[in-house]
């Protein structure tokens, strides 16, 4: 069965090798090697792939660093067409034949047949433009987040690629696209950056700011485990968060999906970053209505604001302010402000029911910070903080009372 492999990604990207039925290749950076691969950090002879007939196996060499297919080390395996295996810094794919088309998009395109059916996760391994993508970070409804490598900035990216029925047409890839450059030269310290965006046939993409560290989802789960977080902590995270929010108003900016997955906490220094406000303002206008239709309850719900369960025509700013609260309310008590059995039941508590103290579960909390928590988690968004700047001079306030510095 003919077919090519074809390097995606590394220091040879774009070679292609032909391989013919009966044969194989031997590949590796040295010259006992037919497939020469100029990757300093593959073996001299690194793997073999042999084709018999239709099937086409992918054998590790005893290499230095191994070979990997799937995410997984492999010593012998079946490659399908397709299939994507990792050598050095390197990712080569065999498929089964290669048309012109296919030579101009095979920068980042994973198998072209039935690609708005497949997994996204199927594309590590391959690039977008100059992004590698090489392990995913986390899998969501409309998009999956990779670890890459920005192969000529050299540093390492998150890049986050749509799920192609999330922009269908041409029409939404190019809003998509329009939107994610007017937020480029966006810089805060505490918004996740963005550094680029592009779309490669049914696929949206944006490479990002990498954020070593944990998202807060993650902080809160371990609450209850290894015990509260210090209220002084947890008000250092609402500055950090509060910041962030303030450039998004002054931007025009509804974030819509304030949680504690959506908030990086960085290892180094403990800073929190916002994610995911450049993919707010990509899905304004009918991208929005499409993703979230009216009456459709989008997010995690206990995050959500009393007037998001509703029809969300008329959220503004003062919606994600309540979001942040919510946040905070768990980092303190471990859990979010309301909790119930079904959907229905959560969202009847979320428009009407009060919030049990947070002191109930950690009597250390200053009041004046409770008071914050609290004030946000009001019904009416009348009844909030009007900006993120009138919460913000409130946590200064507390700052200055209890000799908590704010950077």
């Amino acid at each position: 069965m003919a077919g090519h492999l074809v390097v995606v990604a590394g220091p040879d990207q774009g070679k292609m090798f032909p391989i013919s039925d009966g044969q194989t290749r031997v590949i590796g950076r040295g010259q006992q090697s037919d497939t020469v691969i100029n990757d300093p950090h593959m073996s001299r002879v690194h793997c073999r792939v042999q084709a018999d007939g239709a099937i086409i196996r992918l054998m590790d060499a005893n290499s230095s660093t191994g070979t990997f297919f799937r995410d997984a080390k492999i010593e012998n395996v079946e490659l399908p067409p397709g299939g994507v295996f990792r050598v050095g810094n390197s990712a080569i794919r065999y498929q089964l034949e290669v048309t012109g088309d296919d030579q101009t998009l095979m920068n980042a395109q994973p198998p072209r047949a039935g690609v708005s059916q497949i997994p996204l996760s199927e594309l590590v391994g391959t690039t977008l433009s100059r992004y590698r993508l090489d392990s995913v970070i986390a899998e969501g409804t409309s998009s999956t987040v990779f670890k890459g490598f920005d192969l000529e900035k050299n540093r390492t990216v998150a890049v986050k690629v749509l799920k192609p029925d999330v922009t269908q047409d041409d029409e939404h890839k190019e809003r998509f696209v329009r939107a994610m450059k007017t937020m480029m030269p966006i810089r805060h310290k505490n918004i996740v950056r963005l550094y680029y965006a592009g779309k490669n046939g049914p696929l949206c993409w944006a490479a990002m700011e990498y954020v070593d560290g944990e998202n807060l989802a993650k902080v809160i789960s371990r609450i209850g485990v290894r015990g509260m977080l210090d209220w002084k902590e947890v008000f250092r995270i609402a500055v950090d968060v509060c910041r962030a929010l303030d450039e998004s108003y002054r931007q025009k900016i509804l974030h819509r999906n304030v949680t504690p997955a959506n908030i990086l906490r960085r290892n180094s220094d403990k800073t929190c970053l916002l994610a995911d406000l450049m993919l707010a303002k990509a899905l304004e206008g009918t991208l929005a209505k499409q993703v979230t239709q009216p009456g459709q309850i989008v997010g995690e719900l206990p995050y959500l604001s009393p007037e998001r369960t509703r029809d969300g025509l008329d959220v503004d700013h003062r919606s994600d302010l309540y979001s942040l609260g919510a946040t905070l309310y768990a980092l303190l008590t471990g859990k979010p402000p309301f909790e119930a059995a079904s959907i229905v039941e959560l969202v009847r508590s979320i428009r009407d029911a009060e919030p049990t103290d947070p002191k109930k579960y950690q009597l250390s909390i200053n009041d004046g910070f409770r008071d914050v928590v609290m004030h946000l988690l009001q019904k009416r968004p009348d009844d909030r903080y009007q900006t993120p700047d009138d919460m913000m001079r409130q946590l200064e306030r507390i700052a200055t009372y209890n000799q908590i510095a704010m950077d």
